[in-house]
């Protein structure tokens, strides 16, 4: 089969998100007879129409959707090659995508990328010695996001890894094709305004939440956010369902709103706040605790072997997130 040309995965992509030939080629840069001429070759290429023209602009077809999905994977890849020998050209390195929820991102990420620069050139694996050749170092590629769409970029291969939190309430988020490491686990807290009044607390250390079910909580963006399900659950079990008044994921903002007297929030260890407008009740470990891991794809052993015989870069790269993950242990190993 002829070699298919990447410039007609960007014309049927352009016109997919655009809605027509004129805005594709304004967008790529081209001329719209380039665009036509490249659309018709992946046609010809793929024995199929992709694109459906109109009055009212260019649409994919059903088999032009198809493609235009497996566009984006291709383009991805090619964007990614790029991207992988600049870097390794600049600075002999090997580029480990990580993703991670903004609260844990901003207590590892930093220490991880101080330990990596502290860490020697290593051999790629199964190289002989003899060979002379100088190994390679990993460097962060950094993502921060929500946890669903990171757990999304994960499964596409868009990461390699993710720092991401669970709870004892919240485990059956991960799916079958990933796998997860317990790093360590943090405390929460319950913060309320000091102006709702002492909350009390029973005998096995735990908050009354009838006490807050009149004030507004402050929840995540994201809609599954594993501590939103701790309080949830709290909040059931004391005869109520919360009630919302912000959502946002910063957690400076949260605890400005609740000294403020605005909303009550359940806060991880390693954002409380230190502010006397607010008073914070610890949770017992033994009721609930946020989780923090490392997740990666999970892969069948033989078959990734295989590929690191045959595949120089698949070696590199593998070699790249085994001392990523090692260094993420070791820099985590404080909070255990």
């Amino acid at each position: 089969m002829e070699a298919l040309d990447t410039r007609g995965l960007l014309a049927l992509t352009a016109i997919a998100e655009s809605g027509s030939v004129s805005a594709a080629a304004a967008a790529l840069g081209w001329s719209q007879p380039t665009v036509n001429h490249h659309l018709r070759n992946l046609e010809r290429h793929l024995g199929g129409t992709l694109i459906e023209k109109s009055p009212r602009g260019s649409q994919p077809t059903a088999v032009g959707n198809l493609v235009v999905s497996r566009a984006v994977e291709i383009l991805g890849l090619c964007e990614r090659l790029g991207d992988e020998v600049a870097l390794w050209r600049e600075a002999q390195a090997v580029p480990v995508r990580i993703g991670a929820v903004p609260t844990v991102g901003a207590r590892v990420i930093p220490k991880l990328h101080h330990q990596l620069q502290r860490r020697p050139r290593w051999k790629v694996p199964d190289e002989p010695d003899e060979t002379g050749r100088s190994g390679v170092v990993a460097a962060l590629d950094v993502t921060m996001d929500e946890h669903a769409k990171l757990v999304a970029r994960l499964e596409s291969g868009e990461l390699d890894l993710a720092l991401l939190v669970s709870t004892d309430v919240d485990r059956a988020w991960i799916p079958a094709t990933l796998t997860a490491r317990h790093l360590y686990s943090e405390q929460l807290f319950l913060c309320v305004p000091r102006s709702v009044g002492p909350v009390p607390i029973d005998e096995h250390g735990l908050p009354d939440f009838t006490a807050v079910h009149a004030q507004t909580w402050a929840f995540s963006i994201d809609p599954g956010d594993a501590i939103d399900e701790v309080v949830r659950s709290f909040c059931l079990a004391a005869g109520f369902e919360p009630r919302v008044g912000m959502r946002m994921d910063d957690y400076a903002a949260i605890i400005r709103m609740i000294a403020a007297g605005l909303a009550v929030a359940m806060i991880p260890e390693s954002s409380l706040p230190d502010d006397s407008a607010i008073d914070v009740i610890p949770m017992p470990l033994s009721a609930c605790r946020r989780d923090v891991l490392l997740v990666s794809r999970r892969q069948t052993p033989g078959a990734r072997a295989q590929a690191r015989r045959r595949d120089p870069i698949v070696a590199a790269h593998d070699a790249a997130i085994a001392e990523v993950i090692a260094d993420v242990g070791a820099v985590t190993a404080q909070w255990r």
